[in-house]
């Protein structure tokens, strides 16, 4: 970041407004048995699908001369603490290191290496993911291209991870290494492939710093990030890993759609911003997943419009194909809560409590953060703020499978999975129906559960449920399409989707 639902989660929604005031406490001194306590270094993949959702401790360690430089109060174990409670299993701790050199070698002052294992400790104690990366260093933002002012960069990376890699070096597989924050070597719109070779050797240059330590540093998980961590197409296609290295994973800060997100120009969630950002998903697929490639949304949000619903909605949107997709997101939080670009604060530092928890619960909740139904992994079918309308035995949604054009496949439909409609309407108004082309079947499934949840009712059909009305288990090949429609009655539907089994 710069200096300074799909479908809501609507099968639940816990809205926190406890507010909980903490004292400011020294740290707990860590000791190396915590450190090691996960001896196992566990792979790429396991360890990204693990992190899920994640918190930026922003505008902190990583501003000018001091963690309180840019006016936000010190780091203390409140705060994590806070962060933790919330659900969050990731902490980000972005650090400026130039600052605190204690000479012209880039020697860190171990002073500052203390006080920054003293804040990674605070997510490692509290069992949380926490990723260390350099942030707004000089060497970020160098923008010559001439070759003796890269190889001063990548001496400069090679330099201070090796000392930040020696320091925590004990460290189990819950530290993760971020190389750099947002690199690039001149502004780019166009593509230019000569700058992104240059990012890419200086990840590599601080990638083989990090492994020549040893210890749980030659099989720790290692960020490496597109040029100026850009989800722009480009940018995507022009990353590179210069070596055979599998434990490492794509960096990517995604403010998407930029209008909504950023700027602010549109304040308002809808189909059309939701499919944008599907579409920006799909390059993480062709680009990275398909390759097996992991990836870290290492930074994202919204900036506050006074629009905290749609903001809601946007994060729900975002953590929801996030997860689907087994890519962690982590929401920037700057500590800055007043109107317009750049404020993405949601907890107040002072008193330990979120502004915002609606939309730090959103994120939460669509990794499944509090358990239950919350927590159900799903695909949206169809999703609209405003719904779809039908009465009088007609249909309002109508979904084509794989197997005719769509998306969603009827292998998916197995044991212990359920669909899920949420409507207006009179409860238990609503019919759910299974179309084969080939039989001029139409099956219409028996409601499993219904009720009542964010001023909507919803309605759920089981798989069982789905198996009794089709008169088979086997639904791929054999699953035409799928229609969500009224009885004798006025439906307005607003979400479809299938909850798979956990």
């Amino acid at each position: 970041m710069r200096k300074e639902s799909y479908v809501k989660k609507r099968l639940k929604r816990v809205i926190v407004t406890a507010m909980t005031f903490c004292l400011t406490i020294t740290s707990p001194v860590f000791t190396k048995t915590q450190a090691q306590a996960e001896t196992q270094m566990r792979d790429a993949w396991t360890i990204t699908k693990d992190m899920k959702a994640g918190w930026n401790l922003g505008n902190s360690l990583e501003s000018e001369n001091d963690e309180t430089g840019w006016g936000n109060p010190k780091v203390t174990k409140c705060m994590i603490d806070a962060v933790h409670d919330m659900g969050f299993s990731t902490l980000r701790v972005p650090v400026r290191w130039d600052d605190h050199y204690i000479d012209s070698n880039y020697t860190i002052d171990t002073n500052y290496l203390e006080r920054v294992k003293e804040v990674v400790n605070y997510g490692i104690n509290n069992d949380m993911y926490v990723i260390l990366n350099v942030h707004h260093n000089d060497l970020q933002t160098k923008t010559s291209t001439e070759y003796w002012q890269q190889e001063q960069v990548k001496n400069e990376l090679r330099t201070i991870w090796t000392q930040i890699a020696n320091y925590f070096k004990d460290y189990g597989d819950k530290l993760v290494f971020e190389v750099n924050n947002e690199p690039r070597a001149g502004e780019d719109w166009g593509g230019n492939s000569g700058l992104y070779d240059c990012v890419n050797q200086y990840n590599e240059a601080a990638r083989a710093a990090i492994r020549a330590t040893g210890g749980n540093n030659s099989l720790r998980l290692i960020m490496l990030p597109t040029y100026c961590a850009s989800s722009d197409e480009p940018k995507l296609a022009g990353w590179r890993n210069l070596s055979s290295d599998d434990r490492i994973a794509v960096s990517i800060h995604a403010y998407v759609p930029f209008g909504f997100a950023y700027e602010g120009n549109t304040t308002q969630w809808n189909n059309n911003l939701h499919e944008e950002l599907k579409s920006i998903f799909g390059r993480y697929y062709t680009y990275f997943h398909s390759k097996d490639i992991p990836v870290v949304i290492g930074e994202f949000g919204a900036t506050n419009m006074n629009n905290t619903y749609d903001r809601v909605q946007y994060t729900s949107a975002y953590g929801t194909l996030a997860s689907n997709s087994g890519i962690p997101s982590i929401l920037w939080d700057n500590h800055k809560f007043d109107y317009g670009q750049e404020n993405y604060g949601l907890l107040d530092r002072y008193t330990c409590t979120f502004r915002f928890p609606e939309i730090a619960k959103a994120l939460v909740d669509a990794y499944g953060g509090n358990g239950g139904e919350t927590g159900d992994p799903y695909n949206s079918l169809y999703w609209s703020e405003t719904g779809s309308s039908a009465s009088d035995w007609g249909q309002a949604v109508s979904v084509m499978t794989e197997k005719n054009g769509g998306t969603f496949k009827g292998s998916d439909i197995t044991r212990g999975g359920y669909f899920y409609v949420e409507y207006d309407g009179t409860q238990g108004g609503v019919e759910f129906i299974l179309q084969n082309f080939d039989s001029k079947k139409w099956a219409k499934v028996t409601i499993s559960e219904s009720g009542s949840a964010n001023g909507h009712y919803y309605a759920k059909f089981s798989y069982d449920n789905c198996v009794s009305a089709f008169g088979t288990d086997n639904f791929n090949g054999m699953l035409d399409q799928i229609h969500v429609g009224a009885k004798d009655n006025w439906i307005n539907v607003y979400s479809v989707c299938y909850c798979y089994p956990k």
